[in-house]
């Protein structure tokens, strides 16, 4: 059964199916405009990036442009069994804002916000439309484009708490005023969870201060899920990456999200994507958000938390203060538990868990990147974790008909056993889309541990990859001039620091010296024989190895740092050469329906 994992995603179906009801399709491929991303293309705006391949059964899509993809059945009750034959395919065109009523700074929308504490001239300047709209007092808040307006997000000024859109928008929300006058809050950029908080921490700044501060478009996301948003999710942070030239040579990210677990989450899932190291919290006091300081303290205590926002632990030396939430957390909740791998079996000894490094071994042959292939579709099936591949010894191409044969279950190429058919091509080629990014070095010359990270970095950004592989380590190159020992030491620190900054689970997959025969057999290598450092097993989290031997394959954990996330000890597996996947011996029930 095809399975949609982003909510999101049946929101784009929709509309789709809506322009389908006027204009329909015929089954057969199709150039449309992308209902996602249209809107925001400043170039090429005719263009039809949209991909759609209507048959009998399914609908398959993909957006050149954006990316967004997918695949879902045309059966009774799915959002696109109306798809219609017609002969002609009508462009989708975007949607804009209906007429912005004038500015009235004396209308009961300007008292309004005056009863907020927030200047209507502040907030007139920094792109408020303040009016009466049907006759009822509103605030727009507007998002601009090449100098035009593209959308118009409106909420009323009476009392109630209604938002509504006119257009679409991904992007921050602020438009930025300079007073030459005034000194400037430099290498800084200001994130608040509501377009109202901008509005007061700009007025709290006025006259005194040049701040650059913005609002996140939809506010907190809605869905958690173990105190960290919800994969399906995802979508709503695309507005990071379309701002992204907003954080260029930015050195501080000050977040004031709102204080309750969905602001929080936000703020946490923000310094995930945009590098701890450089994000920090304000404490907003005894009040829900910006607004609220302004309103039950003033301006000055407002400042004063805005300049005084303290940086996000991440390393160093820090008083208990600063994990206070952390603190209460454990003692109300205990210790969180990692990802299940999706083998029952092999959660007794490892489970995933980010902001950690697992150092991944095993002699040549014995199928360390293969086991790791089936962990990540596992745990994207599972939690719709997605994740980012630097693998050196394996074309793109390759590695996604590998991935292919491990989610549908059958080879990709002919050959004695039945192969994957083409629906089912189709499925597992969208499937990776959604969930797989990958570094490309297949071109010539091996990049720097600097160059994989910072595309790892990219890849948190616009993706909000939770896994990043490296497979393997002696593809890496160095200028280190000093002891390899130390080469490999500083590498795993940087590995270490990127995992923790960005809340990423790394696996780093890494070579042992050549195998020493015992009593007929290769030994079970560890962290320990991996060439050049110890530090490969002192600074691994969690440590793996794949071995396999005359009578299957051995998964074993030799380093557990953090007991919650697993323990030493090792698990036998079989792995079926056909497909690429393991499977587990153990009488254990599967966690996943690996029915096609």
């Amino acid at each position: 059964m095809y399975v949609n994992s982003e909510m999101n995603k049946r929101d784009f179906l929709s509309h789709i199916n809506n322009q389908s009801r006027t204009s329909g399709m015929k089954q057969g491929q199709h150039k449309i405009p992308c209902p996602e991303c249209q809107h925001d293309r400043s170039k090429n705006k005719h263009d039809k990036p949209l991909s759609v391949n209507i048959d009998s059964e399914k609908v398959i899509y993909h957006c050149h442009h954006c990316g967004t993809n997918g695949l879902i059945p045309r059966t009774e009750g799915t959002v696109m069994n109306v798809v219609k034959s017609v002969k002609k395919v009508e462009p989708v065109a975007p949607i804009k804002p209906k007429s912005i009523p004038k500015n009235n700074l004396d209308s009961e929308s300007a008292k309004w916000l005056e009863g907020r504490k927030i200047s209507p001239k502040v907030a007139e300047a920094s792109g408020c439309v303040i009016s009466d709209k049907n006759n009822k007092p509103v605030i727009g808040f507007s998002f601009e484009s090449d100098g035009e307006v593209e959308a118009v997000k409106y909420r009323s000024a009476n009392g109630t708490k209604t938002f509504w859109w006119e257009g679409n928008a991904q992007k921050l929300w602020g438009k930025q005023t300079v007073d030459k006058s005034l000194p400037t809050m430099e290498s800084t950029i200001i994130i608040t969870e509501g377009e109202m908080d901008v509005l007061a921490i700009k007025t709290a700044f006025d006259g005194v201060m040049n701040v650059n501060c913005y609002s996140v478009p939809n506010g907190a996301p809605n869905k958690i899920t173990d105190n960290k948003i919800d994969p399906s999710e995802d979508g709503r942070f695309k507005y990071v990456w379309n701002d992204r030239e907003k954080f260029d040579n930015i050195e501080r990210v000050i977040l004031c999200t709102d204080t309750d677990d969905n602001g929080n989450i936000l703020a946490d899932e923000l310094a995930r994507r945009l590098n701890k190291a450089r994000c920090y919290r304000v404490d907003t006091l005894d009040c829900k958000d910006a607004n609220d300081v302004l309103i039950k303290h003033g301006a000055e205590k407002l400042r004063k938390a805005i300049t005084g926002a303290e940086p996000i632990p991440l390393h160093g030396l820090n008083s208990l203060e600063h994990y206070e939430d952390e603190f209460q957390s454990l003692y109300e909740k205990g210790m969180p538990s990692g990802v299940s791998t999706g083998f029952a079996s092999v959660d007794k000894i490892f489970s995933l868990s980010t902001g950690n490094l697992v150092v991944t071994t095993g002699h040549a042959g014995d199928g360390k990147s293969a086991f790791i292939d089936q962990l990540i579709v596992n745990v994207a099936r599972n939690s719709g974790w997605k994740t980012c591949f630097c693998s050196f010894e394996k074309p793109v191409q390759l590695h996604a008909v590998q991935l292919s044969q491990i989610l549908v279950g059958k080879p990709f190429f002919e050959g004695q056993n039945e192969r994957m058919n083409q629906e089912e091509k189709d499925f597992a080629e969208s499937w990776i889309k959604e969930h797989i990014l990958f570094q490309d070095y297949q071109d010539g010359g091996m990049p720097t541990i600097e160059a994989i990270l910072e595309k790892g970095a990219s890849a948190v950004m616009r993706k909000g990859i939770r896994i990043l592989v490296i497979d393997p380590f002696n593809f890496i190159h160095t200028d280190h001039k000093g002891l390899e020992t130390d080469m490999v030491s500083e590498m795993l620190t940087k590995v270490q620091l990127f995992a923790k900054q960005h809340d990423v689970l790394v696996f780093f997959v890494a070579h042992p010296t050549k195998p020493f025969i015992r009593d007929g057999k290769k030994n079970v290598c560890t962290g320990v024989d991996v060439a050049k450092s110890y530090a490969w097993f002192s600074k691994a989290d969690t440590g793996l190895t794949v071995y396999r031997g005359e009578e299957g394959v051995e998964i074993h954990n030799w380093k557990a740092r953090w007991g919650w996330q697993g323990s030493l000890g090792s698990v036998n597996m079989s792995f079926n050469p056909v497909n690429g996947r393991y499977a587990e011996i153990e009488a254990v029930a599967d966690n996943f329906d690996w029915e096609f």
